[in-house]
């Protein structure tokens, strides 16, 4: 297992029962923005780490072997159930891990090639990229926007505080998180901003200019974490010297293929997703 892991995820590890258009719940499916992040990025051949607080009920072992997983204990793991009526997700919280601390981090962690950090509550701090020198930092701060009170019911803020420095490299949300918040206060945080809007596509602004990326279509079967694969497919993309508009496609791919699978078995490789393209481009007869 390499020391020095070169996608670095940090962000709680969850369980999502999601019960669709008033149907049963299912059952409880191991999740988790990082965990989604971290296994893309595994399947294109990059040495990766997660950085979360977690129970011992998660199995880590089992779904993310040769992943360096490094967690702070907690006594419990979040959980969220997830209520889908077509593209539209409403969540009630019904458990919470721990914070993550500054000096969870091992000592030879903190310059990873990129910086994924993605909390699904509010376990680390807004500055918590201060704690890193990434060579590309990406933000998707779901859970910074969070918000939720005894009956768990969750709701979005209308702002999101500052992360006392000068830029992220890029920040992803969806547009249903961002519905009450004015999208201008994300400009001052981020070079590239990313806004999904599942079976719309995506919005990419940078430096002024908006680039719309259309949807790539899907048989989806499970909706769950196609936002955090989009992101780590877009930010993977962009790494590897792809422009915005093709990090885009990329990352529309990535996220159609993962969405036709249950759970973090839709993450999927640079393979599969590079044989969605080819479908989307293949000339007709």
């Amino acid at each position: 297992m390499p020391k020095h892991p070169k996608f670095l995820a940090i962000g709680h590890l969850s369980f999502d029962v999601n019960i669709v258009e008033g149907g049963p719940p299912g059952d409880h499916i191991p999740g988790g923005a990082s965990a989604y992040a971290a296994l893309v990025a595994q399947k294109h051949g990059i040495s990766s780490g997660i950085l979360t607080s977690v129970g011992d009920d998660y199995p880590i072992e089992e779904i993310l072997s040769g992943i360096d997983v490094r967690r702070s204990k907690s006594e419990h793991t979040s959980s969220f159930v997830n209520y889908y009526d077509g593209d539209n997700r409403n969540q009630v919280l019904i458990a919470s891990g721990s914070k993550i601390l500054k000096s969870d981090i091992p000592s030879d962690w903190k310059q990873p090639n990129i910086l994924y950090v993605s909390p699904l509550l509010h376990e680390l701090p807004t500055d918590s990229v201060n704690w890193f020198e990434p060579k590309l930092s990406c933000l998707v701060p779901s859970g910074w926007l969070r918000r939720w009170g005894p009956d768990g019911v969750i709701t979005h803020a209308g702002h999101l505080l500052s992360s006392q420095r000068e830029k992220w490299d890029m920040i992803v949300v969806s547009e249903a998180e961002i519905e009450t918040l004015p999208v201008e206060q994300l400009f001052s945080l981020s070079e590239i901003l990313c806004i999904t809007r599942g079976e719309f596509g995506a919005r990419i602004w940078k430096a002024g200019d908006w680039i719309d990326i259309p949807a790539v279509k899907s048989s989806p079967v499970d909706l769950t974490g196609a936002g955090d694969i989009w992101a780590a497919a877009f930010v993977i993309a962009i790494s590897q010297g792809r422009n915005i508009e093709d990090a885009g496609m990329y990352a529309s791919a990535a996220s159609s293929v993962g969405i036709e699978s249950i759970g973090l078995l839709g993450c999927p490789s640079r393979t599969e997703i590079e044989n969605r393209l080819c479908d989307i481009y293949r000339p007709g007869p």
